[in-house]
């Protein structure tokens, strides 16, 4: 190079140092939005800290110790050597990203996820339904593909009831169809558990296609990497809850939302607009809340890359209509079940206190702002252990990320705009939705996945190449440490293997021990705790969910168990004149030093002296039976062409001496008992006897 040519070079590279100096003057240090998300995040991380009683898990706490300290040891050593392979790491990773072509590395990277969702479900879970709203949705399902929306009532509602399944009037699950829809699916094929691994295949192949565009396609295949792996995304797909549906519904409706910006004819922005339109609408059949949540940022999107050209009003007009349109199933069933368009089975089942607000909840506490501030807090903590299971906090890697942005795009805004709405509006509903994790925030995983991933570009264009190469170390370091530990409780194969080893009692073989024993023409009977037969018994006299669960934590239960038999006895009142004896007779807890409380639902006992024969009794068989719930018995329950329990094998909750009323229905089958066994590999087997 001549000595003309090195003076020109020098110049540009003056003038480009001036351009950007005086670019850097004119911007924030750390955009806005950004910034206040960080602060949050900070607060949220801190506060476990500063106060003992919600302190991070004593495992969690030393993983991140060890795990902090053994990652800036290597992130040290890493900085001092001047080898070429480590100083072009960034280099050699981008280059293996972007070696497949875009179709070769969305199959992988959907084959990735949805191969790892599914052995969780072989794993984790064995392919089981786990939770009362997963067996919930299986039985509405099961609904469904006998040609049904609901049931007739059972006469004998308490022995077939579950807290999360209508059974007054008609006999429905409480959750909106859309989840029930999705899962009949793979109940058609009998593999209901492989319904979420492909759903979340399919999101993260639409995820890849709006973060490629949007973000640059190194940066898009950086975060559609990391989503297939995110460990919270795949324990969730290894389930059968409904979270998952509405993930991909959200990443096609970002991914419509990209085409739509983009689209330079009526036609094209029309018809993206519709598809809009349609994944918010198949969202509100799913998750009705979630639908409001993604479709408020979305709109206000729209309504900013309009605000010059208002003729596109038209555009947004036509998503309206046709999200309307999408949610026509829910608004169809709610007609037919509820009785209103509107009426949603959770309001149905739990009254007005179910709703998002504040005010009494339906197991009459009141939830308050300070009670909403705390739950945020608690979702946003979970999500420090859940997100990655990584051995230091996961959200300080996504602060770092978001002081790192000098500036925000609209599109960062609607992801960050997405994961605070998401937050706010779940802290102001009363329940704490939690599976290994908070699972309300699942829908807001694309932001978080998105920053993370982007943290090592944006770190590096701020303050260069070396705390690039950190960044990125330290991401795969944590990937790697995560996904190999499984002696670490919190790691990703840590919690496998610690979720497997729970709930195993829900997990039994309920069907293939009836099978194995040659039991036919039957009535088999699962023995629950005290306090789960008291609500049974309850409900079947016809109180509500939320009175019943407020009277059995407000009474002693012996007393409740004899208001009960009372209740039984009396031939001559009406049912609602019974219910009112049973809640003027029945006695308030209160509290002495031979006081019993416990289990679940929690029954407590005032005193040992106010302990009569009979609910020694009831005591006492708790402890010669072993419990078996009654709700992975609900979905084998043989339905009827009138839509009755009607077939070889009934299923029935165990009630004591009140099982004699089923003699009249079911007199000429035999009767059996369903207990649980442990085995040497400390898994349960199901047990069957004689009653």
């Amino acid at each position: 190079m001549g000595r003309a040519e090195k003076r020109r070079a020098e110049k540009a590279r003056k003038a480009r140092r001036l351009a950007q100096s005086t670019k850097s003057a004119s911007e924030p240090v750390v955009a806005p939005v950004a910034a206040a998300l960080a602060a949050l995040l900070l607060v949220a991380c801190l506060v476990p800290l500063m106060r003992p009683a919600r302190h991070y898990p004593e495992a969690v706490s030393s993983y991140w110790m060890w795990g902090t300290a053994g990652l800036t040891g290597v992130v040290v050593v890493l900085s001092l050597i001047r080898s070429p392979v480590v100083r072009s790491l960034p280099q050699h990773c981008g280059a293996a990203l972007m070696r497949p072509s875009s179709p070769v590395f969305a199959a992988v990277a959907s084959l990735t996820a949805g191969i790892l969702a599914t052995t969780f479900a072989f794993y984790a879970f064995q392919r089981s339904a786990t939770t009362a709203d997963e067996i919930a949705a299986l039985w509405q399902a099961k609904i469904l593909l006998h040609g049904r929306l609901s049931l007739p009532p059972d006469p004998n509602r308490e022995f077939f009831a579950l807290e999360t399944v209508i059974d007054s009037g008609r006999w429905y699950a409480q959750f909106p169809i859309g989840g029930p829809v999705v899962l009949a699916a793979g109940a058609l094929i009998g593999a209901p558990w492989l319904v979420n691994p492909v759903l979340l295949a399919m999101a993260v192949v639409v995820f890849y296609w709006f973060a490629r565009h949007v973000f640059g396609e190194m940066e898009g295949r950086a975060a559609t990497a990391l989503f297939a792996v995110t460990p919270m995304a795949l324990f969730i797909a290894g389930t059968w809850m409904n979270h998952v549906s509405v993930l991909c519904l959200v990443t096609i409706a970002l991914a419509a939302l990209m085409e739509w910006d983009r689209s330079t004819t009526t036609r094209r922005a029309v018809g993206f607009a519709a598809l809009i339109g349609l994944a918010l609408g198949f969202m509100a059949t799913i998750r009705p809340l979630d639908a409001i949540i993604v479709a408020v940022p979305i709109g206000v999107f729209q309504l900013w890359a309009i605000r010059t050209h208002w003729r596109r009003i038209r555009e947004v007009a036509v998503q309206a209509l046709v999200g309307v349109l999408g949610a026509m199933p829910v608004l169809y069933a709610n007609a037919v079940t509820t009785g209103s368009p509107l009426r949603f089975g959770y309001e149905a089942m739990w009254g007005a206190g179910h709703q998002v607000g504040f005010r009494v909840d339906p197991y009459g506490n009141r939830h308050t702002i300070d009670r909403a501030l705390e739950y945020g807090m608690r979702y946003i903590t979970e999500l420090n252990v859940s997100l990655m299971a990584w051995p230091i906090p996961a959200l300080m890697l996504v602060i770092v990320g978001l002081l790192a942005f000098r500036r925000t795009t609209r599109w960062d805004v609607l992801l960050i705009a997405l994961f605070v709405a998401q937050v706010c509006a779940y802290a102001s509903y009363w329940f704490v939705g939690e599976l290994l994790g908070p699972r309300f925030l699942y829908t807001a995983l694309p932001t978080l996945v998105v920053i993370v991933a982007r943290t090592p570009f944006l770190v590096g264009e701020r303050a260069g190449g070396t705390c690039r190469r950190a960044t990125l170390a330290t991401i795969l370091v944590c990937l790697a440490v995560a996904w190999s530990t499984p002696w670490l409780k919190y790691s990703v194969l840590g919690l496998a293997k610690d979720t497997r080893g729970t709930r195993r009692v829900s997990r039994m073989d309920m069907a293939g021990a009836v099978r194995e024993a040659n039991v036919h023409n039957a009535v088999v009977f699962l023995h629950e705790p005290l306090g789960q037969r008291l609500s049974r018994r309850l409900w079947g006299l016809g109180m509500d969910r939320s009175e019943a669960a407020q009277l059995l934590d407000a009474s002693d239960a012996c007393s409740l168990v004899a208001s009960i038999r009372a209740a039984d006895a009396d031939t001559v009142h009406a049912p609602s004149e019974k219910l009112a004896t049973l809640k003027r007779t029945t006695v308030a807890f209160f509290p002495t030093p031979d006081a019993v409380t416990g289990g679940t639902p929690r029954i407590r006992i005032s005193s040992l002296a106010a302990v009569d024969s009979t609910c020694r009794a009831e005591l006492e068989v708790d402890q010669r039976i072993a419990s078996v719930p009654f709700g992975r018995a609900l979905p084998l329950e043989p339905i009827g062409a009138d839509g009755r329990l009607e077939g070889d094998v009934i299923y029935a909750a165990d009630l004591g001496d009140h099982n004699e009323v089923l003699r009249e229905r079911f007199g000429n089958r035999r009767w059996y008992r369903m207990t649980s066994a442990k085995q040497a590999d400390g898994t349960l087997r199901a047990v069957i006897s004689p009653y």
